[in-house]
C-alpha cells in the first residue's frame, strides 16, 4: 500500500501543477481592453426600427381589438343606446307604456282593455331586446329570482 502512494507521488509530483505563465497577469488588463475595443467597433448601431417595432406592434395589437369591439357594437347596434339607462329605468318604461295609462285623461281616452288581457310576449320581448343592453336584461333577470 505504501508503495502505491509513493508511485503516486512521484507521477504526480509534489508541487503545484497549474502554473500561470511568466508575465501573464501583466500584460492582462491591456489584452481584455483591445478585446473590448474591437468587439465595439465590430457590433453595428441598431436601427430605429429595431428598437421601436415591439412596441409597435404591441400599439397596433390594441388597435385590432379595439376596432374588433366598435365593429361588434356598430353592428348590433349597440352604440346608439343612451348611456345611463338602467335596468329598473328601461322596466319602468315598459310598464308604463304596456300597462298603465299615464293619466286620467288618457286612460278614458283609450280604447277599453280587457281585465285579464296580458303582454303579448313577442311585443315585450322585442321592445326589451331594441331598447336595454344584454347587461340590463341580466340584472332584471337577477333582480326577479
Amino acid at each position: 500500500m505504501n508503495e502505491e502512494k509513493d508511485i503516486l507521488q512521484s507521477l504526480a509530483g509534489s508541487g503545484n501543477p497549474f502554473r500561470a505563465p511568466e508575465g501573464y497577469f501583466d500584460a492582462l488588463e491591456d489584452r481584455v481592453m483591445t478585446r473590448i475595443a474591437a468587439d465595439a467597433a465590430e457590433q453595428p448601431q441598431r436601427p430605429v426600427w429595431r428598437i421601436l417595432k415591439p412596441a409597435l406592434t404591441l400599439a397596433a395589437a390594441f388597435a385590432i381589438i379595439f376596432g374588433m369591439g366598435y365593429g361588434v357594437l356598430a353592428l348590433t347596434h349597440t352604440l346608439d343606446r343612451g348611456v345611463g339607462t338602467s335596468a329598473s329605468e328601461g322596466f319602468a318604461s315598459v310598464e308604463e307604456e304596456l300597462i298603465r295609462p299615464i293619466s286620467l285623461i288618457e286612460y278614458y281616452q283609450s280604447e277599453p282593455v280587457e281585465e285579464n288581457a296580458e303582454l303579448d310576449e313577442e311585443t315585450l320581448v322585442d321592445y326589451l331586446s331594441s331598447s336595454l343592453s344584454w347587461a340590463d336584461l341580466a340584472d332584471i333577470y337577477a333582480q326577479s329570482y
